[in-house]
């Protein structure tokens, strides 16, 4: 499965569960009892790679607004504290994954859509590797990125 796609639906998952934090380390071989993905919300190590993907994804949400921050533990693992409104609810409604490992999708900087009237955000891979958000791109003049997702 592809690591965004690991690192979207943990943070669902923790945020249906109300988790204030979570955890995920280096990849781990787990053993034969525990074969199936699941978040450090539900206390077992999560087989999520920690690349620069996850950094650079964690580094847009914390300046957007979307999580309260995201730090590295001594172990080598990503400890990320998500976001909640004063009434429990958490601050990211949906995030859809746009492009897929079978399945791309690029964009020109003109095709960038706006969704639900410029709320949330697109997030666009680069040629040099790193992450962006569509507001970063329309500034900058980048376009034929690939959309990797969305978050509203």
């Amino acid at each position: 499965m592809h690591t965004l796609s690991n690192l979207l639906s943990s943070i669902k998952n923790a945020q249906k569960a109300q988790k204030r934090v979570l955890y995920f380390s280096p990849f781990k071989k787990i053993s034969e009892r525990k074969k199936r993905f699941v978040c450090s919300a539900c206390k077992i190590t999560p087989r999520v790679f920690v690349s620069r993907l996850c950094w650079d994804f964690c580094r847009i949400l914390y300046n957007e607004g979307y999580i309260h921050g995201f730090s590295q533990e001594a172990d080598g693992s990503l400890r990320i504290v998500l976001k909640y409104h004063f009434s429990g609810i958490g601050v990211i409604k949906k995030m859809e994954t746009i492009s897929k490992p079978g399945f791309r999708i690029y964009s020109s900087k003109n095709r960038l859509s706006k969704k639900r009237e410029g709320l949330g955000i697109t997030i666009l891979s680069t040629s040099r590797g790193n992450l962006i958000c569509d507001r970063e791109a329309q500034k900058t003049n980048f376009g034929g990125g690939e959309i990797l997702c969305q978050v509203f």
